[in-house]
C-alpha cells in the first residue's frame, strides 16, 4: 500500500464508525406542530443520520466514496456495505420528499456537499436529489446579496467554491454560470483584504482563503485579482501557518479550530504557486497538527474531520 492508501485504510474504519453512531445528534428539524416533533435520526433521515449531524453524515458519505474508490478491493467491506444501504433508492426518496418538503433545510453547507457526493456517487436516486438541490441554490443564489463572511457553516465563498465544483462534474451548467456570477458580483471588487480580522474562536475555515479558492477558479485574471486582494503575501502566510490552540477538544465549536488547521492546508496547497517556496511544508505542518484528532479524538472532532484531511491529501496529489 502506498502511504495514502495505508492512511485511507485507517480512515475508511474511523468514517463507519462515526456514521454509524446515531446519539449524539442534532438534526435541526423545525417542527411546525405537536405532531411533528418526532425527530430520531434513522427514522427522519435514513441516508444521512450518525455523524451528529446531517451535514457532516453527508460529507463523511462523500469522504468513504472516495476512500472505498481508492482502496478498490482493499476496501472494508462493511464501508462498501453501508453506503449502499444509506444511499439506496428507498433512503434517498425519504430524503427527496424531506428536502421538497423543507427546501431551506441545509442551505447552502450541507447542500453543497450533497453535490460533492453525487458527483463521486452518481446513482438514478441521487439524480433526483441533485434536481431539487439545484433548484433549491438557484434560488439561494437569487436572494444573495450581501456575503457571509465568517469561517463557518455558512460563509459564502466557500459554499460557492463547493457547488461550483460539483455543478461542473455533474453536468449543472445553469447553476455553475449563476455560481460564477455571484462569485464576480459578490466579491470581483474585494481588496486590500484585512486578514487580521481572521481568526474567530469558532472557525473552521478562513474568509480569505476561501474567497481565493472560489475565485482562483472563476476568474482568468486571478493573478491580477490576488495580488489587489492580499497584497502582503509574506506575513499572510506567517499568519495563516500558526497552528490553532484548541483548550477543550470535547467543546464542539472549540473543536471547529481542528478543521482551520485542515481547511487552510488544503487551500494553501491548492494556491501554493501564488505564495513562497515555505507554503507546502508550512501546510503539511498544518495538517500533521490535526492528524491525532481525526480517528482517536473527541466525537467532536472524529465525526467530520476526516473529509478535510482527504481533501487536503488530495490536493497534494
Amino acid at each position: 500500500m502506498t502511504e495514502f492508501e495505508t492512511m485511507a485504510s485507517a480512515w475508511a474504519s474511523g468514517i463507519v464508525g462515526v456514521l454509524e453512531r446515531e446519539f449524539p445528534a442534532a438534526m435541526h428539524h423545525t417542527s411546525a406542530s405537536a405532531d411533528d416533533c418526532h425527530v430520531r435520526p434513522r427514522e427522519l433521515h435514513p441516508s444521512f443520520y450518525g455523524c451528529f449531524d446531517w451535514h457532516s453524515s453527508v460529507h463523511m458519505q462523500y469522504s468513504g466514496a472516495l476512500v472505498d474508490a481508492t482502496l478498490g478491493p482493499e476496501s472494508p467491506a462493511e464501508l462498501a456495505a453501508l453506503l449502499d444501504e444509506r444511499l439506496s433508492p428507498n433512503t434517498l426518496a425519504v430524503e427527496h420528499e424531506y428536502l421538497t418538503q423543507h427546501p431551506g433545510y441545509e442551505m447552502p453547507y450541507g447542500r453543497a456537499w450533497l453535490l460533492q457526493l453525487a458527483s463521486v456517487r452518481p446513482s438514478d436516486a441521487m439524480d433526483k436529489l441533485v434536481a431539487l438541490t439545484a433548484q433549491h441554490c438557484q434560488s439561494w443564489l437569487a436572494s444573495l446579496n450581501q456575503p457571509v463572511r465568517h469561517g463557518m457553516h455558512s460563509n459564502t465563498a466557500f459554499n460557492l467554491f463547493l457547488i461550483l465544483e460539483a455543478a461542473e462534474k455533474l453536468g449543472l451548467d445553469s447553476l455553475a454560470n449563476s455560481v460564477r456570477e455571484a462569485a464576480v458580483r459578490l466579491f470581483g471588487n474585494d481588496h486590500n483584504y484585512p486578514l487580521e480580522w481572521e481568526l474567530s474562536g469558532h472557525d473552521f475555515l478562513s474568509n480569505g482563503l476561501s474567497e481565493a479558492l472560489l475565485m482562483s477558479r472563476v476568474l482568468p485574471d486571478f493573478d491580477e485579482w490576488f495580488d489587489g486582494f492580499l497584497p502582503h503575501r509574506a506575513e499572510a502566510l506567517d499568519f495563516l501557518t500558526t497552528v490553532p490552540e484548541v483548550l477543550d477538544p470535547t467543546d464542539g465549536r472549540l473543536a471547529h479550530l481542528y478543521g482551520l488547521a485542515l481547511s487552510r492546508a488544503w487551500m494553501l496547497i491548492e494556491l501554493a504557486e501564488h505564495f513562497d517556496d515555505s507554503a507546502l511544508p508550512r501546510a503539511q505542518a498544518l495538517a500533521a497538527s490535526a492528524e491525532p484528532q481525526l480517528i482517536d479524538g473527541d466525537f467532536m472532532s472524529t465525526h467530520w474531520l476526516i473529509t478535510y484531511a482527504l481533501r487536503y491529501q488530495l490536493a497534494t496529489k
